[in-house]
């Protein structure tokens, strides 16, 4: 009887699994303070994603309301020829978007763009890119989907010196695995049924 129980139990916990809830999370920048900030910053809008420059001494990352380029402050990364903005989140996150702007037509060429890769700890799990359309203004917006991962990084792939990355109104899901209600009420009934057939026994 144990056997056939533990065995249905099991069953029953593989048909029901846990579910995925997403959470999103916005990050805009209004409610820090504008200046410089040093590789590992994190807004006040969102504990789960530590920002960084990939340069090493890092050029430095700044708060700012950068005018057109930013929809009031946005966060600029100032090394500005092969820096990447590197977003390290503290959680499992399945999708990502930002805007950016100063796409400047005077440091950029047509076809250049604006490059969002993510990672699964070291793994390169995906990549997306978009065309500048070189305005120099916060019109565009590239976003990622469709797998887990836990880091991203941001660059604008220009062919001439670089430029200085602008991002602002960054939104991302984080993934939260809970248990199927059913699943927790088939294991709270054979628990019940266990301690049943053992004080019957006795």
């Amino acid at each position: 009887m144990k056997r056939f129980l533990f065995g249905l139990l099991a069953f029953s916990l593989i048909l029901c699994g846990t579910t995925v809830h997403a959470s999103i999370h916005t990050i805009d920048f209004e409610s820090d303070t504008i200046g410089e900030k040093s590789n590992g910053f994190v807004s006040n809008d969102s504990a789960l994603v530590a920002f960084s420059d990939s340069l090493t001494p890092p050029d430095g990352l700044r708060i700012e309301d950068f005018g057109f380029q930013s929809d009031g402050q946005g966060l600029g990364v100032f090394g500005d020829d092969e820096s990447e903005l590197i977003l390290d989140f503290a959680v499992t996150v399945d999708a990502l978007s930002l805007e950016f702007g100063n796409d400047d037509p005077f440091f950029s060429n047509e076809g250049d763009r604006a490059v969002l890769t993510v990672f699964d700890g070291a793994v390169q799990v995906g990549q997306t890119s978009v065309v500048l359309n070189r305005n120099d203004i916060l019109d565009q917006s590239i976003s990622f989907s469709g797998v887990q991962f836990n880091r991203a990084t941001f660059l604008y792939d220009v062919s001439t010196d670089g430029l200085i990355e602008i991002v602002d109104n960054i939104q991302f899901n984080t993934v939260d695995a809970v248990p199927e209600p059913t699943a927790l009420l088939i294991w709270s009934g054979f628990a019940a049924v266990l301690v049943t057939g053992r004080r019957r026994k006795k």
